[in-house]
């Protein structure tokens, strides 16, 4: 006689039990990557005057390479990190000897120059670390930029001289150990971003930079 009962009490909890995590998993936050996209441009490259460097003769500027990473989930996305894995890729295999690990990426709200006294990027990456880097809580419905890649350049302003760009010999990671890609390489990179409560998400790209400034723009391909 009892054991109708039981069978009915546990059946009632399993139903609970799932219900409650059917909901939960509706409820998650869902971390969505793409390009930046702006001004009609996708991705959007932003590209800014280096107030922190001056050369006579010069202007030193810096293009960016971001992504934006949205949470259309049902509560926030806690803790969120962003890595980054390159492998440079061969024409007869892949070598993964470039990077064996993931380095960390910073999220512009935390752009290193704005803990840097003279705004150098450089500067606020070695001593504030840990504020550079500090994880994010990414809200319902919202949106932060991650910063990937950087070209610095140089464009000559003086008369009469060639006013060709001129650019760092490499494309450089956002991260404090740098990774440098060098022209007419081929690349496939990897960003993930993590949270405490949510499943990882990954952008898969191939980036194939020709060593000019104007090149940096068309550089980076979605997989």
């Amino acid at each position: 006689v009892w054991v109708i009962p039981l069978l009915t009490a546990i059946g009632g909890a399993a139903v609970a039990l799932i219900g409650r995590e059917i909901i939960e998993w509706y409820k998650r936050p869902r971390l969505e990557i793409d390009f930046e996209k702006r001004e009609g441009q996708n991705p959007y490259i932003p590209d800014l005057n280096d107030e922190t460097r001056h050369e006579v003769g010069y202007t030193l500027r810096i293009k960016y390479f971001r992504l934006k990473v949205r949470n259309k989930g049902k509560k926030p996305a806690m803790n969120c990190e962003a890595k980054l894995e390159i492998i440079k890729v061969t024409t007869k295999d892949i070598e993964s000897d470039i990077t064996s690990t993931k380095v960390a990426l910073h999220w512009l709200r935390n752009d290193p120059i704005l803990f840097s006294q003279n705004g150098d990027i450089k500067t606020g990456l070695l001593n504030n670390a840990e504020k550079v880097f500090a994880p994010i809580n990414l809200n319902i419905n919202d949106a932060e930029i991650v910063e990937v890649f950087r070209l610095p350049y140089l464009f000559s302003t003086k008369p009469d001289t060639n006013h060709t760009p001129n650019p760092h010999p490499f494309i450089e990671s956002a991260s404090l150990r740098q990774l440098q890609l060098q022209p007419n390489w081929s690349y496939q990179g990897k960003v993930t971003v993590y949270a405490s409560n949510a499943n990882p998400e990954s952008f898969k790209l191939k980036i194939k930079w020709d060593g000019k400034v104007e090149g940096f723009d068309k550089a980076f391909t979605k997989v």
